[in-house]
C-alpha cells in the first residue's frame, strides 16, 4: 500500500510539472497550476501586459490574515511583516518583471490609461519554525504566505485577472534556518517574482 501511494504521488507531482510546463492558456477561464507557477487563476479579460505603461501596486489589505495570541513571541514580528508586504512584494515584483513598465507604489492610483493596478489581499502570513528551519531543514518549519490578486485596469476599472497563490520559504542557506522576518519577507518575495512572471505571459 505504501508503494502505491507512494506512486500515485509522483504520479500527481508528474501531471502538475507537466502542466506548468506548458504554454499558459489566455483565454478567459479558470485554471489551476498555471503557467510556470501559478496555483490558480481567473482569467476575466484578456490583455497584452506591452500595452500597459504604469504598473501600480496598491496597498495589500491585511486585514484577513489570522493573527497569534499577542503574548505569542512572534506576534510583533508578524505585525512588522503585514506592515510591511506591499513594499516586500513591490520590492520583488519590480526586479523581477520583464515587461517594460513603471513600477509604482500608490494608494490612490489614477485612472490613467495604459495603467495596470495590482490589487491583493493577505489571507495568510506564518513564520513557521525556526527550530524546525534549523534542527531539521529540508522545508521543515519554512514560513508561508497566500494572497489573492487582482490585476484591474485603471481607466475602465475592469478586473482583468484573479489570482491565488501561496508560497514558502525554508531559510535554506541562512544562518541558523534564518530569523522569522527574513523567512517571511522571503516568502512573500516569490510571491512577487510569481505575479511578475504572470504578468509577462500576456504577450
Amino acid at each position: 500500500m505504501r508503494k502505491l501511494a507512494g506512486v500515485l504521488v509522483l504520479l500527481a507531482i508528474a501531471v502538475v510539472a507537466e502542466a506548468r510546463g506548458k504554454a499558459p492558456q489566455l483565454a478567459p477561464g479558470t485554471y489551476k497550476s498555471w503557467g510556470p507557477d501559478i496555483d490558480a487563476i481567473e482569467i476575466v479579460k484578456p490583455f497584452k501586459a506591452a500595452d500597459y505603461e504604469r504598473v501600480v501596486i496598491t496597498p495589500f489589505d491585511t486585514s484577513k490574515a489570522p493573527l497569534p495570541d499577542p503574548k505569542e513571541k512572534w506576534y510583533g514580528t508578524l505585525k512588522m511583516m503585514l506592515a510591511g508586504y506591499t513594499d516586500a512584494f513591490a520590492e520583488a515584483f519590480q526586479k523581477e518583471l520583464k515587461t517594460k513598465a513603471d513600477v509604482q507604489t500608490s494608494e490612490h492610483p489614477s485612472k490613467t490609461a495604459n495603467t495596470l493596478i495590482i490589487r491583493g489581499s493577505v489571507q495568510d502570513l506564518d513564520p513557521g519554525s525556526r527550530a524546525g528551519r534549523y534542527l531539521v531543514g529540508y522545508g521543515t518549519g519554512g514560513a508561508s504566505t497566500k494572497a489573492t490578486i487582482e490585476l484591474v485596469d485603471a481607466k475602465s476599472g475592469a478586473v482583468l485577472a484573479r489570482i491565488t497563490q501561496a508560497r514558502r520559504s525554508g531559510g535554506t542557506w541562512k544562518v541558523a534556518g534564518g530569523s522569522d522576518l527574513e523567512v517571511m519577507r522571503d516568502s512573500v518575495h516569490a510571491l512577487g517574482k510569481d505575479i511578475a512572471h504572470a504578468i509577462d505571459a500576456f504577450q
